[in-house]
């Protein structure tokens, strides 16, 4: 399994994850703040959940980005390479 990410220039991230078999797309809308919800999230597990256009919630797993059309589960060893990618 690899996690990706791309801030894209109208501002949305897309979260790519790619297995063996099959490639989704997540898109977060209005996520120029992602990468750093996502990296204080990462330094304080016990945050609370962070409300934008998005949700990051935190959990026991890693975090969970919800929007009004899904959620991603994000674990806790992908965080710093998806803040990498959306920061590139």
């Amino acid at each position: 399994m690899q996690i990706t990410a791309t801030l894209e220039s109208d501002g949305n991230a897309v979260l790519k994850l790619v297995t063996n078999s099959s490639q989704a797309d997540f898109v977060v809308n209005g996520a120029t703040k992602l990468a750093r919800d996502l990296e204080s999230i990462l330094t304080n597990p016990s945050a609370d959940a962070i409300d934008r256009h998005y949700r990051v919630v935190p959990s026991d797993t890693g975090v969970v980005v919800e929007t009004n059309k899904g959620r991603f589960d994000l674990p806790w060893r992908h965080i710093t390479p998806v803040v990498n990618g959306l920061r590139a």
